[in-house]
């Protein structure tokens, strides 16, 4: 701004640009010509004046383009704003002052920046209803917002989800003995015991679909291996049947204190053999 005429002061010229951008944001159009010769008069500020200023909002374009390659958004928001300000139909500077907006907004999600970035678009295509550059801006944040959206979502969900379990916990902890709350040593067994059972039916069922398979399309080059798979079928039957007598007698050595509370994994383990 040092370099525009010095017959009007920064106070004035900042007041204008104020004024204009409040202006546009408002009516949610372009000021006319006559419009901004309105607002340039109310301030004491000849069409003169303002021509020279208009010379000078390419500079400022040149230097926020600077601004943008650095991320410096406010910088950039800065510059384009005054030459918007001296240029208000300039295709090229209303597309960079939504794209600045829209970089900021990435960084803050600020709902000015939001405000700032749909107004410069309808701007655009008002100048160019084909503006591909603006077309492109809103579909970029339209896309952001519904996965902002979407994760918000997913977020509160979880969290409530986390909210009433703990608040579960906690009833159930003023409720129930300690001793209720805590695995036991033979209950830890138990559990080791189960999981290792679950996987060796987990095996069984393999070799079994396997040995399936093969007879299907049996030949004497398959006997051999349908009869391997058979024999380790066999053993981890016997393993499966060793884990269950554990398991019972693990059942059977519990404390009655804790019997409910056995009882009702047994009867679920039985339910998914």
């Amino acid at each position: 701004m040092t370099q525009m005429t010095t017959s009007v002061s920064n106070n004035v010229i900042n007041n204008y640009i104020q004024r204009v951008t409040e202006w546009s944001q408002s009516s949610q159009r372009i000021p006319t010509t006559e419009e901004l010769e309105n607002i340039a008069a109310e301030l004491g500020i000849d069409p003169e004046e303002i021509q020279a200023a208009q010379k000078q909002s390419h500079d400022h374009y040149v230097r926020s383009q600077g601004y943008m390659r650095l991320k410096h958004w406010n910088d950039a928001i800065a510059e384009l704003q005054e030459a918007v300000a001296f240029n208000p139909s300039n295709l090229d500077m209303l597309v960079s002052l939504a794209s600045a907006h829209m970089g900021r907004w990435e960084d803050h999600h600020r709902k000015d920046d939001e405000v700032n970035i749909r107004l410069r678009i309808r701007q655009c295509l008002v100048i160019k209803p084909d503006c591909e550059e603006a077309l492109n801006l809103l579909a970029k944040l339209s896309h952001a917002i519904k996965w902002r959206t979407r994760i918000f979502t997913a977020i509160g969900v979880g969290l409530g989800g986390i909210c009433v379990g703990i608040g579960g916990v906690f009833l159930l902890g003023d409720a129930l003995p300690s001793w209720w709350q805590q695995p036991s040593q033979l209950e830890l067994l138990e559990q080791s015991f189960n999981q290792e059972l679950h996987s060796l039916q987990r095996q069984q069922q393999a070799l079994r679909s396997q040995m399936i398979a093969l007879q299907r399309h049996s030949d004497q080059r398959n006997q051999r291996t349908i009869s391997t798979l058979q024999n380790r079928i066999n053993q981890l039957q016997r393993e499966v049947s060793q884990l269950e007598r554990k398991i019972i007698e693990i059942e059977k050595e519990k404390p009655s204190k804790i019997t409910p509370r056995s009882s009702n994994n047994g009867s679920i383990l039985r339910g998914s053999d």
